[in-house]
Parts: structure tokens; sequence; C-alpha cells
């Protein structure tokens, strides 16, 4: 931001805005409710503060006490008063304008912020806080407003503490996998009634989890699984998962590649959906 003066553009397009919302502002309130030009004398400044605080309201608090001392220190006109103010404007921000070019502290302007934008990132980046049912990933999608939960890369569901009934072993399949075939799940939220994976929304209808039995962008966890296989029944207090040989060759890299490319793919498809939306409004 230091180096493409990025704070400098910024606080001088703020700066626009604000010059022309009091402008604006300025022009309606020397105006009467019948659009004609208010008259020059020094009781029609009262109508012409009282207007511009009015039209200003939702950008710039100014209580009744300011406006009070304000009308008590105007010796002039209404007219006189109002050009006077229009050029003081325009001084204010040409010095604001060279302020801004000459001193480009990028920590200082973000100590001064009132919200961290790196606080609002950490927020976009962590999601709303929901995890999948079944994996306990968390959802991927940013901020709050959002129709649907979901992740890009699902984990084997023993991950998710989820065990075998009988066998007290942690659970290997993926939930993306178990969505697409003819198996059950049961737990708190069923009764422990036996329900199908694929009639997941039935309990989970704000999740959306994508059927597919053959997804490798999941082979980053499934390697997690298989190095961390005992640590994860010790901390559980449950029985190693029984990984199949498949998973046990993959190294690294491909766990590295398969979590790299899932999420280059799930940008492309936001980057397309966004673009789609912003073409229908």
């Amino acid at each position: 931001m230091s180096i493409d003066k990025t704070s400098c553009k910024l606080k001088s397009k703020n700066l626009q805005v604000i010059v022309n919302k009091i402008t604006e502002a300025t022009e309606r309130a020397s105006k009467g409710e019948d659009g004609v030009q208010l008259p020059d004398n020094q009781e029609s400044i009262t109508k012409l503060i009282n207007n511009m605080r009015t039209y200003l309201i939702k950008d710039i608090s100014i209580s009744e006490e300011a406006e009070k001392s304000t009308l008590f220190q105007i010796q002039s006109t209404c007219h006189p008063f109002t050009e006077s103010l229009s050029k003081s404007l325009g001084e204010l921000k040409e010095q604001l304008q060279e302020e801004f070019s000459n001193s480009e502290d990028i920590t200082e302007t973000l100590n001064k912020l009132p919200i961290k934008p790196q606080d609002e990132l950490f927020k976009r980046v962590f999601g709303c806080g929901q995890q999948c049912p079944f994996c306990k990933v968390p959802c991927e999608a940013g901020g709050k407003e959002h129709e649907k939960h979901h992740a890009a890369v699902h984990r084997p569901q023993g991950l998710g503490r989820y065990r075998d009934v009988a066998t007290k072993k942690l659970v290997e399949t993926l939930c993306t996998t178990d969505v697409h075939s003819k198996c059950k799940f049961r737990n708190t939220e069923t009764k422990y009634e036996w329900h199908p994976y694929k009639d997941y929304m039935d309990y989970y209808p704000d999740w959306l989890i994508p059927p597919d039995s053959t997804i490798e962008a999941s082979d980053y966890w499934k390697y997690v699984l298989v190095q961390y296989n005992e640590r994860f029944a010790q901390e559980y207090e449950a029985k190693p998962a029984d990984v199949p040989e498949a998973w046990r060759r993959i190294t690294k890299e491909q766990a590295l590649k398969g979590l790299k490319d899932a999420f280059i793919i799930n940008n492309i498809q936001h980057t397309i959906l966004n673009i789609f939306k912003t073409k229908q409004h």
C-alpha cells in the first residue's frame, strides 16, 4: 500500500464523496421549500444551517448545541456566508489532499481506523463459524449472508469424531462419498435412528455437500488421517481408522497439490458466479 500510494487514493476518493455531499447539502439548504433562493439576511442563515443539519443527518452528527454555537459566531448575511462556505470547503479539500500525498504512513492510518481491516479480513477467511455436520470442516462462505453453508474440501468423518458404533473405530469415509452412496448415519439429530446420507438435507437443509465418489481434492485430509491416525484415535478416545491401502501411497506433494487445485477451482467458480450475479443485476 505504501508503494502504490493506495491509502492516499482511498482517502482522496472518500474525501471527494464527503465534499460532494456537503456541496449538495449546501445547495439544497440555500433554497426554501418552494425552491426559491433564501433571502440575503442574517435570519436566513438559521434556516440554512438547520436545513444542512437535516440533509446531512445520516452522514454527519451535528448537535443542536453545535448548531446554536455556529449561529452565534456568524456575523454575515446568508448569501456571502454561503459563498464563503463553498470557498472554504474547496480550500480544505486541497489542503487535505496535499496532506494525504505527503504523509503515507500506512501503520499510523491503520492504527487510527475504528474498524481494523485485518479483523474484517479474518472474519471473511474464517467464514460464518458453522461446521459440516459430519466431518466438522468449517463453512468457507465469506461473512454471514449466504443461502447454503459449503466447503471446497471435506474430510474423512473420523476427523470430525465420527466412529463406527460396533467397532469404535474412526470412520474413514468422506461425507461427499457417503452422500453419493446408500450408506446411512445416525446421531442426536436423528434421535439415533438410521437415516440415508443422500437425504442429509432432511436434517441439515442449510448445508450443501456435493455427492462425489471420486473426489481427489480430499487427498490432503486422507494424507493427514494416515499420518496422524493413532493420535486422532487417542484424542477422540476411539480406535484408529481402517484407512485404505491406496491412501497410504499418497505423498505429501500429492496432498498439497490436491488442496491447491481444490481451492483454485473453488475460487474460479465463485468468481464466475459473482460475475453472473452482477450481470443479472
